[in-house]
Parts: C-alpha cells; sequence; structure tokens
C-alpha cells in the first residue's frame, strides 16, 4: 500500500435468505458495506434464483426474487440518503443500525463487522466473493445441494428408507456414497452418486469426474464395487464449447466405467427407475 492511501474503518453484513425459519437453514445471499466517514454506502445481492432453489427445493423461485427485490428497494433508498446528506458521518451509523436490526423475516442480516480499507467498493466486491460466490461454488457445497434434492426425489417415492449413506469397499480401499441400498447379506446393492460437473473450469470438471472414477475403477479391483452405480450429475449451465466438450468426455468416461450408469440430477424418471429395482 502506497503512503498516501488512507484507510477507513467500514461496517458490513451478510445478507441471509431464511424461508423456513422452523429448520434454520440459510444461505448467504449477498453483503451490504457502510463507510460513514467517506459517505461510502453500497450492496450487492445474488441475482440467480436457480441456486436458490436447488438448495430449497420446495421454494417457488417467485419469493426469492420478491423478497430479494423488496430489499433492493430499501437498499437504493439508503444509499440514496448517504449521497444526498451532508452529515452521513453523524446519520450513516444510524441508518445502518436500522436497517441490520434483527428482524422475524426470510431477509436476515448477520451480525455486523468492522474491516480497514481504503477502497470501499473493491472490498464490497471482495467480500461478496468470499461469503457468497465462493460459499456455492465449492464441489462439496454443489453435491450437498444434489444430495438434498435426490433424497426429496427418493422420499417422494418412498424409496428412501431403501438407501443410507455408506462407506463401501475393504480395509485396502473404500469410498463413501451417500445412497447406499444393501442386501440381506450386507452386501452393497446399489449406490446413487450425486456429482457436481457445472464447472466453470474444465480442469475442475477433469479432475472431479476423474477422482470419482478412479474410485469405482478401484472398487472393481478390490471386488467390492456395488452392483449398481448411478451418477446423478449437473451440467455446465454456461455455452462454452470447451466446457461442454470437457462434460461429454466425463460423462462418456463414466458410463464406460464397470457397473455404472449416468443421468442428470433432474431426471427423475431414470433416476427413480433405478432406485426401485
Amino acid at each position: 500500500m502506497g503512503s498516501g492511501e488512507v484507510k477507513h474503518a467500514c461496517q458490513y453484513a451478510i445478507v441471509r435468505f431464511m424461508p423456513f425459519v422452523e429448520t434454520g437453514e440459510f444461505a448467504n445471499v449477498g453483503v451490504v458495506l457502510s463507510c460513514p466517514k467517506t459517505g461510502f454506502f453500497d450492496f450487492k445481492l445474488l441475482s440467480r434464483v436457480r441456486r436458490i432453489t436447488a438448495f430449497f427445493e420446495e421454494l417457488d423461485a417467485t419469493v426469492y426474487r420478491t423478497a430479494r427485490d423488496a430489499l433492493r428497494a430499501e437498499l437504493n433508498r439508503i444509499k440514496q440518503l448517504f449521497e444526498q446528506v451532508d452529515g452521513a458521518a453523524t446519520l450513516g451509523p444510524r441508518l445502518f443500525e436500522e436497517l441490520v436490526r434483527p428482524r422475524e423475516s426470510m431477509i436476515r442480516f448477520a451480525d455486523v463487522r468492522v474491516i480497514l480499507t481504503d477502497n470501499p467498493t473493491d472490498e464490497l466486491g471482495r467480500l461478496f466473493d468470499h461469503v457468497v460466490g465462493r460459499s456455492f461454488a465449492t464441489k462439496v457445497y454443489q453435491e450437498q445441494i444434489l444430495e438434498k434434492h435426490i433424497h426429496g426425489m427418493l422420499r417422494a417415492a418412498d424409496l428412501s428408507r431403501l438407501f443410507k449413506a455408506r462407506r463401501v469397499g475393504n480395509d485396502a480401499y473404500h469410498a463413501t456414497f451417500p445412497f447406499v441400498r444393501v442386501a440381506g447379506d450386507d452386501h452393497p446393492v446399489q449406490a446413487i452418486k450425486p456429482l457436481h460437473l457445472a464447472h466453470d473450469d474444465a480442469t475442475a470438471m477433469f479432475d472431479h469426474g476423474w477422482e470419482w472414477l478412479g474410485k469405482i475403477k478401484r472398487l472393481h479391483t478390490e471386488g467390492v464395487l456395488p452392483d449398481q452405480v448411478m451418477f446423478a450429475v449437473n451440467a455446465p449451465m454456461d455455452d462454452d464449447n470447451q466446457l461442454k466438450k470437457t462434460y461429454d468426455d466425463v460423462v462418456s468416461q463414466l458410463r464406460d466405467a464397470p457397473n455404472t450408469l449416468v443421468a442428470s440430477y433432474e431426471d427423475a424418471e431414470a433416476i427413480l427407475e433405478f432406485a426401485a429395482r
């Protein structure tokens, strides 16, 4: 940092969407940041509804859009007040405090935190990427969403009782599947593995797909692979030729693996047909 750059104390809060209060589940959907000394106030909100409905599968997308748009209107009003009021240094903290106060609604705010920065705009973008963007981007988080979707599908068809999360393998090698069905002799006969392939990076897609391809081949070599394995996958949403080519390649490799089928995680007919065998 250059000697002429001055850092100011800014307050920020994470915006959370909690549609079902009884479960306590929430998703980080935005960040608000205020720097009263400089008169700065701004925000970033998640715009991609599909991420929300994938996690809260029972939710009508309109519910999130309505709540988000109402919040955006309120935040824009506060932003205008910051820009218009000469005494933002004194009024700003009160405006921010009123905004983030605890409320009984679907949109809530996490505890207020303080950060020093010489560029509030850049800091807002960094915070948003960290607490919103990256949390949705990790393959672990994405596969939790896919697992939740598959579980709901199996539950609706009264098949969820047949499948449990289970470690499959032996002392030499094992892998954990979230949905495993066993026969009377405790032999795993079926397994379903939701697999996140909707990466925006071809290498990441290859690495994750081939990670599970390797697991399947090793379990087969050890003689402990379930009789039938289905990968329930999601595909890249971007219309990118390289991503599509990589996706097709990974899916083809998985389909050629022993005892393995591949279906879209949204293909309820194929997944339930498999589960009901």
